[in-house]
């Protein structure tokens, strides 16, 4: 903004010299700020800091350890005596932190540009008032404004709003690598003139930092506030954008990536909300008395939910602090009746005993009926497929304990299906199916009587010819071919082309 030239680091070091009592009066200079005006300085990404550069000396403990963070802090809180002076400190945190910094981090996502807009609205803001804020609940509030966070994401969401068609289908791959947990590095480029990272930064995205060379996008969640109002917005953009908007900010740093199912959950939901007559549909209908009485499509789209597993009440940001349990029995029925809004798509974060991969929920509109829907996206990459027994033991563990929690209390109106997604049966299944999708309802018994239906509910195997309605055969090839590189696979392992090809079969049902 000043105009001045881009300088290597030896030459920004000979023009300000790296000492804090210059580092002040000299930003002031070549900023041309006065001293009694504020000024904020930002420093990101301070996790990555490394002396091995020779651009850092930081003191060493006895054992040999570098503590960066001691020698760094201590004088950044000697800088922040001087007056009229802010600090913005952007990296992992680690243990409990400040109420106030937390609400920053989850509105802004941590984008330095946001933070520093953020601070400078709120001192403005301190200044029009002429009085400072009486407590941090004030504070808080103010930050919460939709006309705080509308002027603050301003420049950034017109920037993503203003996109040509090209840039606007690397936005929505942007958001899927966001909610799938797909992580990129720093040389992974869209083209041969342009990188990944460069595009993050562009649109005001947060580039969370793995490692040394590895990152993972982060959306603030100030944009959606935004988006949600702003009609240009797609069904696809603004279904992706809602699901990152209702996970907590934490759950970016310990989630694990969940491909298959996430591309299911939203081929599901814009299938069943698609005023347009489709194949699965129809079969589901042949299939399915319960479910031709749904009397689809559901009226909205809503955004993908992903549950959190139960976890401890002292739990902390460090993942190996994170102590987990699975739902027992008993819990189902707050699940089911409190936790699973109708039409809402949910994928549950960690795999428990009792949960399917998704869960959703749909209420007749003509009707008074409600169907709860699990889907367990079984076998998906094993050699030798799913068995009866793979089956059987995922009818168990849902159709049961929903039977025996909700649908014995509510029989008349409510009804339960699990829908078995599996792109590789084993031998006998495939044989004894004959390569068709088959719905066992109330009652029958599956497999020589190794499992009984219960009442009101239905289990749907679907074939894997019908498995390509959802998610076709080039697609389920390149994941394989990406989870085969890495368990955790990254934006190159998966291709440009394999993330544009899942983006259109979404588009497909806008």
């Amino acid at each position: 903004q000043m105009g001045l030239p881009f300088m290597k680091p030896d030459e920004t070091y000979r023009h300000i010299p790296p000492y804090p009592k210059f580092l002040v009066p000299e930003l002031r200079k070549t900023l041309d700020t006065p001293s009694d005006q504020y000024l904020l300085v930002a420093f990101d990404e301070v996790g990555v800091l490394d002396e091995s550069l020779d651009e850092f000396h930081f003191k060493r403990t006895h054992d040999g350890r570098v503590r960066p963070y001691n020698d760094f802090f201590g004088i950044i809180s000697q800088l922040c005596k001087e007056p009229d002076l802010f600090f913005i400190v952007v990296g992992k945190s680690k243990g409990l932190i400040n109420e106030l910094a937390d609400s920053l981090l989850e509105c802004t996502g941590g984008v330095p540009g946001l933070l520093t807009r953020a601070v400078n609205m709120l001192l403005n803001y301190i200044i029009a008032r002429n009085q400072p804020f009486i407590s941090k609940e004030e504070c808080l509030t103010c930050m919460n404004d939709y006309d705080f966070r509308r002027i603050c994401a301003e420049p950034f969401v017109e920037r993503i709003l203003n996109l040509d068609e090209d840039r606007k289908s690397v936005f929505d791959i942007l958001l899927m690598m966001a909610l799938y947990r797909i992580p990129f590095q720093v040389d992974d480029r869209l083209t041969s003139e342009s990188f990944l990272y460069d595009a993050v930064t562009e649109m005001g995205l947060y580039r969370y930092p793995i490692d040394q060379n590895t990152f993972q996008v982060l959306i603030p969640k100030i944009f959606v506030v935004i988006f949600k109002n702003d009609p240009s917005i797609s069904s696809l953009e603004n279904i992706l954008l809602g699901s990152l908007d209702v996970e907590p900010v934490d759950c970016f740093f310990y989630s694990k990536c969940r491909v298959f199912e996430g591309i299911v959950a939203l081929r599901l939901v814009l299938m069943l909300s698609s005023k347009n007559r489709n194949e699965l549909r129809e079969l589901l209908c042949q299939l399915s008395p319960i479910w031709k009485q749904m009397k689809l499509p559901i009226s909205t789209i809503s955004p993908i939910h992903y549950i959190k597993s139960v976890v401890s009440s002292t739990e902390t940001r460090n993942e190996s602090n994170k102590s987990r349990r699975t739902f027992a029995n008993t819990e189902w029925n707050k699940i089911i009746r409190d936790t699973l809004y109708l039409e809402t798509i949910y994928i549950p974060l960690d795999a428990t005993s009792h949960s399917p991969d998704i869960i959703f929920k749909l209420q007749s509109p003509v009707e008074p009926k409600v169907l709860t829907v699990g889907v367990a996206c079984k076998g998906r990459w094993k050699s030798e497929g799913i068995g009866w027994s793979d089956i059987i033991d995922e009818a168990k563990k849902f159709l049961d304990p929903v039977h025996d929690q909700v649908l014995s209390s509510a029989m008349d109106y409510h009804h339960c299906m699990l829908i078995i997604v599996s792109t590789k049966l084993s031998l006998n299944a495939s044989n004894e199916l004959g390569n068709q999708s088959r719905c066992y309802s109330s009652g029958m018994f599956i497999r020589n009587d190794s499992f009984k239906v219960p009442d009101n509910c239905e289990l749907v195997i679907l074939c894997e010819r019908d498995i390509q309605m959802l998610i076709d055969e080039e697609i389920l090839n390149g994941l394989e071919r990406a989870f085969h590189v890495s368990h955790n696979p990254t934006f190159w392992d998966f291709g440009l082309d394999l993330l544009d090809r899942i983006r259109n079969s979404f588009l497909s049902w806008q």
